[in-house]
């Protein structure tokens, strides 16, 4: 019968135990934020973030993320930011609040170099109403709470200047337990994971301009991943993009954006075994910027 439990919420146990336990947007390169903390007010607005995210669609029970975001500059050289989001993979729901303060040093005239930390805290849920038991005395359901709230946090440090951007982030820096007081069946831990992120854009002329990108992952639990990107932006309105996820996915994407907002749509075409399941990811981006008043200082 323990067997039959774990079955039921294989999939998010499988990728807490032995893959990313934090998600991340193929689109991130939009919103450095949602990757680095230390992203917070880099840019000369405010950018409110909704994001969307549906994996491995045609598999019943695949995660479902939402997450909505803001960050901006409160002085020259601090900036602030907060996030909440809810990750859904069958029976288990993972809600978090995270909010971060980054400080900057500027180098020269147009570089800046920030460091950031964001504290996190997450409410790990169980509904055991919708799971039907073969045998009504497992110990595996009847011993594991509903909900279980845990803290976490992270660090990073973000270099950008008018043209490029590179930075570090460590995340679930405390590696924490959740086991939804169970800890005979279904205990596993938050392990860290490591972001390098990189990136240049090349302007061709006023209209037409190409940016590069790398994210590069490392998840202590022996995991590596690396994401290859490259964006090229057509008369300032629409921009279109390819990425490879080693080993896992072809992801091409495209959008429009204005002076006020972006708007983009991505598509995981899956490379991995899951292949076999799945029709693939799908992913939308809103991004409406906040003018603020202040000159951008950073890529």
């Amino acid at each position: 019968m323990k067997r039959y439990i774990l079955t039921v919420v294989v999939i998010f146990f499988a990728s807490v135990i032995y893959s990313q336990q934090t998600t991340s947007y193929s689109q991130y390169m939009h919103d450095h934020y949602l990757i680095n903390p230390a992203a917070a007010g880099s840019n000369g607005f405010m950018p409110i973030t909704l994001g969307y995210k549906k994996a491995w669609t045609g598999l019943q029970g695949s995660p479902e993320f939402y997450s909505i975001s803001g960050n901006t500059e409160i002085t020259d050289n601090m900036g602030v930011g907060a996030k909440v989001f809810n990750y859904k993979t069958g029976y288990e729901n993972k809600f978090g609040i995270d909010l971060s303060y980054a400080y900057s040093i500027k180098i020269g005239s147009d570089n800046k170099l920030a460091f950031g930390l964001s504290g996190s805290l997450y409410q790990f849920s169980l509904d055991k109403s919708k799971i039907t038991l073969e045998n009504q005395n497992d110990n595996t359901v009847i011993y594991a709470t509903d909900k279980l709230i845990v803290p976490d946090a992270n660090f990073g440090t973000y270099f950008s200047g008018k043209n490029y951007y590179a930075g570090i982030t460590v995340a679930q820096l405390l590696g924490r337990k959740v086991n939804m007081m169970n800890t005979e069946y279904l205990e596993q831990k938050q392990v860290r994971h490591y972001y390098l992120m990189g990136g240049y854009k090349y302007e061709i002329n006023d209209d037409y301009s190409i940016e590069p990108s790398l994210l590069a992952k490392f998840i202590e639990a022996g995991e590596f991943q690396a994401e290859l990107n490259v964006k090229a932006i057509i008369m300032k309105m629409a921009w279109v993009g390819i990425s490879y996820r080693l080993n896992d996915a072809v992801i091409p994407m495209f959008g429009f954006q204005t002076e006020q907002f972006i708007f983009g749509y991505a598509y995981d075409f899956t490379m991995s075994d899951i292949k076999i399941y799945s029709q693939g990811s799908h992913e939308l981006m809103f991004i409406y910027k906040i003018n603020t008043g202040k000159s951008k200082t950073s890529y």
